[in-house]
């Protein structure tokens, strides 16, 4: 093969890929093949079949012809008989390697990004599913190379027969498939705030865990040459990442920040693949930035590669992470736009690429639920460890009840901008004068529903997880809901209109509704859950809705504290029936 660079192809691992060229061949003893796959899926079990149903022909054909047992005037026939097999060989190796890089991998690399905006959970769930992959790459990467190994004896016996250039076409399927399977098995998070109010922020993430991985490659002795091997890590622009996809040896480095750790090395642990860990990673200022002018930028990871493999195959290139902002500082529409970018671009197939104008319902439905979730686990603390838990899942109500806050159209696509601009709530804000006068903000789909997941992550999270929060519903449907309860219940929800308050909906016993509220920096002096026991306003309540018994949910109403009335003069016990105190809980 030529010792040029061979640029990304049709498919590429979560962002972009670059390749250097590989070396020449070696050759190795010839092996019999594993075993059809089992428990993968059925396409796979198809074409590897006939992969393997080739390759047994083509090895007793070799057998035999290498065995000695051939007479010399037979020998031509079936020389001719094993390069047939070969080139049919060739067609449905091809036709395998590329539904194991363009249809598996790929498909798994474009779920990775779209749930790279989840929760651990949801993120590991995926995850796992590599597992499957790695040995299905086992599975053709092991008739693969025994196919290039019975190929190298049979040129070293019969070496003017063309066997050679038959050899290099298998050697050009296995190191394209090897280099495509050296993937970014952990992203890097949409956003890394750094620096200032981050550090008491609950979007700050001041770590974070990525991994590059070697799927399948044991056949090709990629796990035991390989262990040890270092990685470095850079963080470029993605102005530079453009560059790297027309051009792989474009010179780069750290720009801007700096990445910690900056190299990994590969290792392998009994029965899994070969991966290079790198945990707990920080971003830290080259030098001073100007907040805005970083806030526009976006940022990639570049892993330099350089493995080596049995058949003389070198995999030198580089591999590039989803794209993300690093902010000095939280800014919830970059946080926004990143979201619709990890969400509905098209990042694997086409790196770096732009969002679509429009996403259908389920799609929308599908990412809001996700961010939420993520919003809502947010460690408070950098030092705090995130359980990696189902987290609690939309009901198709709240799916409704949101997407339809987005006004989709008839064809139920929704129009990204109205993510980003459509107002759906209004917040009151004083003026900087320090005087009490105010004025009314209108506040975007976007930044009110951050701000829900904010005030679940910071004051509710046990109550969400736990389901005594209904959440997302407005005043009507509340109220309607309630008109079906036969005893007093109350429903917590999140207020449609007016920015960052929670409402809190009852029917007393005389099936009377009525709504309260309280702002979300209420909670900051007394949980929701001892205020909802204390405040003679929900005395009389017996459930959370639907019908969750309120003490037993919240652990029993406190009782009355006799020792702040006097004591000495002992006045009659009537004296302090219709006395209260003139000042809220708050």
């Amino acid at each position: 093969m030529h010792n040029g660079m061979v640029s990304s192809p049709e498919f590429g691992n979560s962002a972009m890929d670059y390749m250097d060229s590989p070396a020449q061949s070696s050759s190795i003893s010839t092996q019999s093949p594993a075993g059809t796959a089992a428990a993968v899926d059925s396409q796979f079990v198809v074409k590897h079949n006939a992969s393997a149903e080739l390759y047994q022909m083509f090895k007793e054909s070799v057998d035999l012809l290498l065995s000695g047992k051939v007479i010399i005037q037979e020998q031509a026939l079936l020389l001719s008989k094993i390069m047939n097999l070969a080139a049919e060989m060739q067609i449905v190796f091809e036709d395998e390697k590329q539904y194991l890089l363009g249809d598996v991998l790929c498909s798994w690399a474009m779920k990775q990004q779209k749930l790279s905006i989840g929760s651990l959970w949801t993120q590991s769930m995926n995850y796992r599913d590599l597992d499957m992959i790695h040995h299905q790459f086992e599975y053709f990467g092991e008739l693969l190379e025994q196919t290039m190994s019975g190929l190298t004896y049979l040129i070293e016996r019969y070496p003017e027969h063309g066997l050679h250039d038959i050899y290099m076409k298998f050697h050009h399927i296995a190191h394209y498939f090897l280099y495509y399977s050296i993937i970014v098995s952990k992203q890097p998070p949409s956003v890394v705030v750094k620096c200032g109010e981050a550090e008491n922020h609950r979007r700050s993430r001041f770590w974070f865990d990525t991994e590059i991985r070697v799927l399948g490659g044991s056949a090709f002795g990629l796990d035991s040459t390989n262990e040890g091997i270092e990685v470095k890590c850079f963080l470029i622009t993605d102005d530079t990442a453009k560059q790297l996809l027309k051009n792989a040896y474009h010179p780069f480095g750290n720009e801007e920040f700096l990445i910690s750790p900056p190299s990994s090395n590969f290792q392998k642990k009994s029965g899994h693949s070969l991966k290079a860990k790198f945990d707990d990673m920080r971003v830290a200022k080259k030098d001073t930035l100007r907040r805005d002018s970083v806030a526009t930028k976006r940022y990639c990871l570049c892993y330099d590669i350089h493995l080596r493999s049995k058949h003389g195959i070198e995999l030198i290139g580089k591999k590039v992470s989803l794209p993300f902002a690093v902010l000095v500082g939280p800014k919830t529409d970059v946080e926004a736009k990143l979201f619709l970018e990890r969400s509905f671009a098209d990042l694997v197939r086409k790196p770096l690429s732009e969002i679509p104008p429009t996403v259908s319902y389920d799609e929308m439905a599908s990412a809001i639920e996700m961010k939420f979730q993520a919003i809502a686990e947010t460690p408070q603390k950098s030092n705090e460890i995130i359980p990696v838990i189902q987290p609690r899942m939309f009901t198709n109500q709240t799916k409704h009840h949101l997407v339809s806050r987005l006004k989709p159209n008839a064809a139920a696509q929704i129009s990204l901008e109205q993510f980003m601009k459509h107002p759906v709530a209004e917040e009151y804000t004083v003026k900087k004068s320090g005087s009490n006068d105010g004025e009314w903000k209108l506040v975007p789909f976007y930044e009110w529903y951050f701000k829900v997941a904010e005030i679940v992550n910071k004051y509710l999270y046990t109550m969400w997880s736990n389901g005594l929060i209904f959440g997302f519903c407005g005043k009507d449907e509340a109220e309607h809901l309630l008109r079906a309860c036969s005893r007093s219940t109350l429903l917590i929800r999140f207020s449609d209109i007016e920015y960052g308050k929670i409402k809190i909906t009852v029917r007393d016993k005389a099936g009377v509704i009525r709504h309260h509220w309280y702002d979300h920096t209420d909670l900051n002096g007394r949980g929701l859950a001892k205020e909802l026991l204390a405040n003679p306003k929900f005395s009389e309540v017996e459930c959370i809705y639907p019908n969750i018994n309120m003490e037993v949910a919240l652990g029993g109403r406190q009782k009355p504290v006799d020792n702040r009335k006097p004591r000495f003069l002992q006045p009659t016990p009537v004296y302090f029936d219709n006395q209260g105190a003139a000042t809220s809980a708050f």
